[in-house]
């Protein structure tokens, strides 16, 4: 099944939900040259597949993981074999011509076009998070200013990570810093070698260790760490995986190292801390906090 939507120029954002059930076929998003797309799970997991890096790729998404899709560009959405469980999506459309704009007044960023932002998967809470409050929104009916103001928000958001100062002085240059942080947020669930991040950024373990610590001031492990708790806090809030699937999705197969990192960095255990989250994190209770 092919979704597209028609020519809707006085629109700047659209948002749509979608239900997998147990007998629904592929569904491919096909994006107008008017508009980025922006794709993420919001219960259970799903198989994506994409253009990236001039070939065909395919991986999963779950909750917190987004997909970027550049204009004129598709992605195939499916049921994760072999057990082809459910999933819900929300598929957020952003207007191109409200991207370029932001993307024009960043003359240091790092991207020169809006196809450069493309992403198969990449770790990132606060879209994933945004998406169910603007689904939550457009049922309940927020109009057009609610939408323009979402959609410059949302525009700056995606641009800000890659546009900043010079770097530290010794440190990566601004697309060696990027490129690195996306491999990590796109593979953190797997096992990462500085030999890895090294080749991404065209250097050396010694000169990339070196580099990357000046220009972030932490080391690849440290960093890696961090994301990784990150992706853990918010899985443990929003999934009702166990705590040990939960730290292997997260890239630490082992349970005990898993709970004895998670207490070091947030204070508590992982089972403590989805006990507090999942009591204040529900969609609506965010958006009645911050109305």
């Amino acid at each position: 099944m092919i979704i597209a939507r028609p020519d809707q120029s006085c629109q700047k954002l659209i948002v749509e939900e979608r239900v997998a059930g147990h007998d629904s076929d592929t569904w491919t998003y096909q994006l107008p040259d008017q508009w980025f797309g922006i794709v993420t799970p919001i219960r259970g997991v799903c198989q994506i597949e994409g253009r990236e890096n001039h070939g065909w790729l395919r991986t999963t998404l779950g909750p917190g993981e987004v997909c970027l899709v550049a204009p004129n560009n598709l992605v195939r959405l499916s049921r994760t074999p072999p057990r082809r469980l459910p999933f819900e999506v929300v598929h957020i459309q952003l207007s191109v011509e409200v991207l370029q704009r932001a993307l024009d007044t960043h003359t240091a960023a790092s991207v020169r076009d809006v196809s450069e932002l493309q992403t198969l998967r990449a770790f990132d809470p606060h879209v994933a998070s945004m998406a169910q409050t603007l689904l939550h929104a457009r049922k309940t009916g927020a109009g057009e200013r609610y939408d323009l103001s979402a959609a410059h928000y949302l525009a700056e958001y995606l641009l800000h990570p890659r546009h900043d100062a010079s770097p530290r002085t010794g440190g990566l240059s601004p697309e060696q810093l990027q490129t690195v942080t996306t491999f990590m947020s796109a593979n953190f669930s797997s096992s990462i070698t500085l030999d890895q991040l090294a080749k991404e950024a065209g250097l050396s373990r010694y000169h990339f260790l070196r580099r990357f610590s000046a220009a972030t001031g932490k080391t690849p492990l440290q960093y890696l760490t961090e994301l990784r708790i990150e992706a853990a806090c918010y899985l443990l809030t929003v999934d009702n995986d166990p705590v040990s699937q939960v730290g292997r999705r997260c890239g630490f197969p082992n349970p005990e190292h898993f709970a004895r990192v998670f207490r070091k960095h947030v204070g508590c255990a992982p089972s403590q801390y989805r006990q507090q989250g999942q009591r204040v994190s529900s969609p609506s209770a965010a958006v009645t906090a911050s109305s």
